[in-house]
């Protein structure tokens, strides 16, 4: 992403240069050896983070181009226009 004091200078993203794993902080691994009480026998989970905000951005596009929000996964096309039909 191109940036000037702050601004993004990419018009739209045919101008934004998809990031790659070079592009990306490195990570420190830690392993803790202190059981989980939620985790299933006492696992943790462990590189999932990523996955994390997909979902909600999902949900939110859906929102803006159909004025419904979808709370439930997944969220298939029939669910997307069953809610549809519901604000109608």
């Amino acid at each position: 992403m191109v940036t000037d004091k702050g601004k993004a200078q990419n018009t739209n993203l045919t101008d934004y240069r998809m990031p790659t794993t070079s592009d990306v902080v490195p990570v420190q691994m830690e392993i803790v050896e202190i059981p989980s009480r939620t985790g299933p026998f006492g696992d943790k989970g462990i590189g999932e983070l990523p996955i994390i905000p997909v979902a909600p951005a999902i949900a939110n596009a859906i929102y803006d181009a159909t004025g419904t929000r979808l709370t439930r996964l997944p969220m298939t096309a029939e669910r997307v226009y069953l809610a549809i039909q519901k604000i109608r």
